[in-house]
């Protein structure tokens, strides 16, 4: 039995298969929440295994818990699935984090958030900045601790897709070495520490940057004011059901603490630079 422990905060779950090729596949997923050791129970256990269709066609099956939960024909796919209902079952553990659909990375010890929506660039530019010398905090998801305002790693695996995949044209992104390249989606799942080997699990806040992506506008970095931002975090916040009023207080403490920009993004390399004045 191969079995992949991991602890991310305070959620631990694990993963389970007889199969050494859906081990190492497996060992893709969420590499930077790895833990060793068997002691300590976990929340979740994931158990995979091969079984056949009716016709005899190879299956895959995903068990959460003993419970059967899907089954895939082809490992990308078995491969996807389980990289998001891991991630599902972790936000939903991890209720003691505010939680931003954000970007982040950190300088100098200074963390510098980027919320934005899907398809406004942040996994594009957050994978840039961190081969341009910056380093990684999260590139989709980003925990804040509502208390101290302390912004915590989501060390989820980057998702890079379509476009972004031909812009890391300094980086030879289909090679195993970077990640896991799945072509039943056209996703590379890419660990940030094949990019920049320093992940930073815990940073302060430093600049908030609202992100636009507009191929008919050169890119631009202005200053944003505090209640545009707060407005902006407000919207790209995931959990805020659950904290209500105090999720409130804590993204406007958030903004106050941070400076504020928006940041138009045409060419990636232009925002880059753009960044690094701030």
């Amino acid at each position: 039995m191969y079995e992949l422990r991991h602890q991310l905060h305070s959620h631990r779950f694990t993963i389970q298969t007889e199969d050494e090729e859906l081990a190492e596949l497996c060992s893709q997923l969420y590499p930077n929440s790895r833990c060793e050791g068997n002691d300590g129970s976990v929340d979740i256990v994931y158990a995979l295994e091969e079984g056949k269709s009716s016709n005899g066609d190879r299956l895959y099956e995903v068990f959460e818990n003993g419970v059967k939960k899907c089954e895939k024909d082809r490992k990308s796919k078995l491969f996807s699935r389980l990289e998001w209902m891991i991630t599902c079952n972790a936000l939903s553990h991890l209720q003691e984090f505010f939680q931003l659909h954000a970007g982040a990375v950190v300088k100098d010890g200074k963390a510098i958030l980027l919320p934005a929506e899907h398809g406004r660039g942040k996994t594009t530019l957050t994978t840039n900045l961190i081969h341009n010398g910056y380093h990684c905090l999260a590139d989709d998801i980003v925990l804040l601790e509502p208390n101290t305002l302390s912004l915590y790693s989501f060390p989820r695996c980057f998702m890079v897709k379509g476009d972004g995949i031909k812009l890391l044209n300094k980086i030879n992104v289909k090679e195993n070495s970077y990640g896991y390249y799945c072509d039943y989606r056209d996703i590379l799942y890419l660990d940030p520490a094949t990019v920049n080997g320093s992940l930073v699990a815990k940073a302060e806040p430093f600049a908030i940057i609202d992100l636009t992506y507009d191929r008919n506008s050169e890119s631009e970095l202005k200053r944003l004011s505090m209640s545009k931002t707060c407005m902006v975090l407000l919207e790209r916040s995931m959990n805020i059901d659950k904290y209500k009023r105090k999720g409130v207080a804590a993204l406007t403490g958030l903004a106050r603490r941070s400076k504020c920009y928006s940041l138009t993004i045409n060419n990636i390399q232009d925002a880059v630079k753009l960044l690094s004045h701030i």
